[in-house]
């Protein structure tokens, strides 16, 4: 008799638990994919469902990083309407370029630079001895924020470089993932820049103990350097020589772009990074924080940083993307190692084809995430029935992140097509508007095209039907990958 009211308590209790997330996720109003996938978890897995929904479930940050992401966001906001009044009347002309740049102004703040030098770098050994140069002669400041650091072969100068630069003065904070750089944070080499007084911190720290408190999965995907508020980094290289990193995954070396910037742009990335310090650290770095002068080094070119992440607009990301593709008039040009879209970028991209608009997407022919592959892979088929040219890159893994519309709009950074990385991480891209940067990327990019094979329709639909099966159930979990 005990057992039975047990039982039956229990099953009480788990509809009930049913019940109230069933209506706390239509109450989210979030995509319908998302909501449809969790609701598909909690009906199909007992109990694990709930615990998973519980745990992974909603975007929330953590009460101390909520809190002082508002406050910060209060105080930086009237950093930004400063910039904004200085430069009102500042508006790019051509008709793709204005919706995508005046919607990250008007949903962030975030203000368009003018004239800002740059240089694009595809080898990573380019990037780590420029890097080295531009650390050797910092004066006051050094910002760094990435995803993965890996302490092998040309990148250790680079940490050197950076203990030098600490030693002779120069204030240097490395904000490392938790998750991402854990097994460097752990070393010997992160203990050696800890003795040198670098600032090491290990954002998002991943704890299964807090699982209760923030979503363990949220991650700092950003890959940016700001030096002296003069230069800059991003783009989609962590810091990890290709030669040794990840190479017994058997999917080759891994392939990147970076872009060196020179100007006011690069006061905006100090900005955004001493944003994430503060907010991840509590500790006020205003000393570091300088507002643009606006006295453009080069005359032709507009940029743009968009931060994206659980501390900002939640949609601004995905509605950028959608808007750089609606208004495309000539062609859709994206390189992301991981495609795994919602079903509005879906349409966007097989709206365009099919309004006769070249689209084109290189992803690696093999990929690190077998979860990821198989969920972006279930897409393959309606996409070249609209049209869509899928290409796949044979000669490592392809992690270079970019969206080019109309052979000009450029958007370059760590952003992977992914509803992690629109919908979760905190992630960076540059919106760039200049024609000699656009063309040096689609020049990089026609290297990649070289290096790939063309998927086509025939060939696609000739894989084993175990397959198709395997694509087509991982897909129903695609809005949570």
């Amino acid at each position: 008799m005990n057992w039975q009211w047990l039982v039956s308590i229990g099953l009480w209790l788990y509809a009930a638990a049913l019940i109230a997330l069933t209506l706390r996720i239509l109450m989210k109003r979030r995509p319908v994919g998302v909501s449809l996938a969790w609701l598909l978890f909690l009906y199909i897995i007992p109990v694990g469902g709930i615990f998973a929904y519980l745990l992974l479930g909603e975007r929330y940050l953590g009460h101390l990083r909520a809190k002082r992401a508002d406050e910060l966001f209060s105080y930086y906001s009237h950093w930004l309407e400063h910039i904004l009044l200085e430069q009102q009347n500042l508006s790019p002309a051509r008709p793709v370029l204005r919706p995508v740049m005046e919607l990250t102004r008007g949903s962030l703040g975030m203000p368009i630079i003018v004239g800002s030098r740059w240089s694009l770098h595809c080898e990573a050994s380019d990037v780590f001895e420029r890097l080295i140069k531009d650390i050797d002669q910092a004066q006051h400041s050094i910002f760094m924020e990435f995803y993965i650091v890996e302490a092998e072969g040309a990148l250790l100068p680079v940490l050197t470089a950076l203990q030098h630069a600490s030693r002779r003065g120069v204030d240097v904070y490395m904000m490392l993932d938790s998750v991402g750089s854990n097994r460097f944070l752990h070393s010997k080499h992160a203990k050696q820049l800890i003795a040198a007084r670098v600032q090491l911190v290990d954002a998002l720290h991943a704890n299964l103990l807090r699982m209760a408190f923030r979503r363990q999965d949220i991650r700092q995907h950003r890959k940016l350097v700001s030096i002296d508020n003069s230069i800059a980094y991003t783009g989609s290289m962590n810091l990890a020589d290709p030669s040794y990193f990840k190479t017994q995954s058997g999917v080759g070396p891994w392939v990147d772009m970076m872009v060196r910037l020179e100007g006011d742009i690069a006061k905006v990335i100090q900005g955004t990074l001493i944003f994430d310090w503060e907010m991840e650290t509590g500790k006020r770095l205003e000393k570091h924080l300088q507002a643009p002068e606006f006295k453009a080094v080069k005359d032709d070119n507009l940029m743009q940083l968009l931060p994206s992440g659980p501390a900002l607009d939640d949609e601004v990301l995905l509605q950028v993307l959608l808007t750089g593709i609606h208004n495309a008039r000539e062609s859709v040009m994206i390189t992301t190692p991981y495609f795994v879209p919602d079903e509005a970028l879906l349409q966007a991209l097989k709206s365009a084809a099919k309004r006769g608009l070249d689209v084109t997407i290189i992803v690696p022919a093999k990929n690190d995430s077998r979860l990821a592959d198989y969920a972006g892979r279930s897409f393959y088929l309606e996409l070249l029935q609209a049209g869509v040219r899928l290409l796949l890159f044979k000669d490592g893994l392809l992690h270079t992140k970019t969206v080019i519309v109309d052979r000009h709009l450029v958007l370059i950074g760590s952003v992977n097509l992914d509803m992690r990385s629109i919908w979760l991480n905190f992630e960076a891209t540059l919106i760039v508007d200049d024609e000699d940067f656009s063309a040096e990327v689609l020049s990089q990019i026609e290297q990649y095209r070289e290096r790939s094979d063309h998927l086509t329709i025939g060939q696609w639909q000739k894989r084993p039907r175990y397959q198709r099966l395997l694509e087509n159930l991982i897909q129903l979990a695609s809005p949570l990958l």
